[in-house]
């Protein structure tokens, strides 16, 4: 599950009615009710299980593995083959307990897919309304380092950082006018525990450095109500997530940031009229978008 400092002052990119969703388990696992939040060893080796990836064969068409019934591996591939991941839930860096394969492990996939010349191709499966930028920036980058095409098939929803992963690659594919593309935005969270503190008779005292004078300083601003330096800080990051989308869809995007770039969010055949995705089809066509 997400560790809790991403949860109470990490950056993220994502649809804020996608986060709400997950306000019961972070709420219960917040005030130490972490029982949603435990993991068995079975769980462990499931969740193993469903960090591989199936394939799409060019001459065979589809070879379709269960989820938990042990994926097969970047190596076990057919020759001619399309490698497909699946990217859903929450994005985060690290992998979730009882949840998906964080973009650290994805990441990793994709590189073995890329060392295998059995796979001609990889499609990313993506149904997520976003996560955490860094973890965004981590699959953005590796997708970058391609030697083979890698196509974004839309599962129903590409939002926020998991728009970005998706305009990382060659193509982006979108399964119906109604999926959710976009939100193309930042924010970030901060919890303020002072008054639970001093209910539970605990008075936390912070003694910085002579010398550390800006430590945390953006943070203990915004506590005491200063939220500027938090906005520049948030501004930064979500500059650089605009920038992102710019240059890796340059020659694709029909319409600039001010249209965009601010949160929105679009259906899919808004998405494809000013060139956030360039198809709308079905998986079972997905081979026909590799050239």
């Amino acid at each position: 599950m997400l560790y809790i400092h991403q949860i109470v002052n990490g950056i993220w990119m994502m649809d804020q009615a996608y986060a709400m969703n997950y306000l019961p388990a972070v709420t219960s696992f917040m005030k130490g009710e972490n029982h949603l939040l435990q993991t068995s060893r079975e769980d462990e080796i499931r969740h193993d299980k469903h960090t591989g990836v199936c394939f799409l064969s060019l001459d065979r068409k589809l070879h379709p593995v269960s989820d938990y019934g042990g994926w097969s591996s970047p190596e076990q591939a057919p020759v001619n083959s399309i490698a497909v991941i699946e990217i859903t839930g929450a994005i985060t860096k690290y992998d979730q307990y009882c949840g998906p394969a964080g973009m650290a492990t994805k990441s990793n996939l994709l590189e073995r897919c890329y060392a295998n010349d059995k796979i001609e191709g990889i499609c990313l499966k993506i149904d997520s309304g976003g996560g955490q930028g860094m973890a965004m920036r981590l699959l953005a980058e590796t997708i970058s380092k391609r030697n083979k095409g890698v196509v974004a098939f839309v599962d129903d929803m590409a939002c926020s950082a998991a728009y970005g992963i998706s305009a990382a690659c060659d193509k982006i594919v979108a399964n119906s006018n109604m999926a959710n593309i976009g939100s193309i935005g930042t924010y970030c969270t901060i919890l303020d525990f002072t008054a639970q503190l001093k209910m539970q008779g605990i008075d936390l005292i912070e003694v910085y450095a002579t010398d550390s004078k800006d430590k945390n300083n953006i943070f203990r601003e915004a506590l005491k109500g200063n939220k500027e330096p938090l906005q520049a800080y948030v501004d930064t990051f979500n500059e650089t997530f605009l920038q992102h989308i710019e240059s890796s869809r340059s020659d694709l995007l029909k319409s600039d940031r001010k249209v965009w770039g601010t949160g929105k969010e679009f259906f899919g055949d808004k998405a494809l009229e000013i060139g956030l995705i360039d198809a709308i089809d079905s998986f079972s066509n997905i081979l026909y978008h590799f050239s």
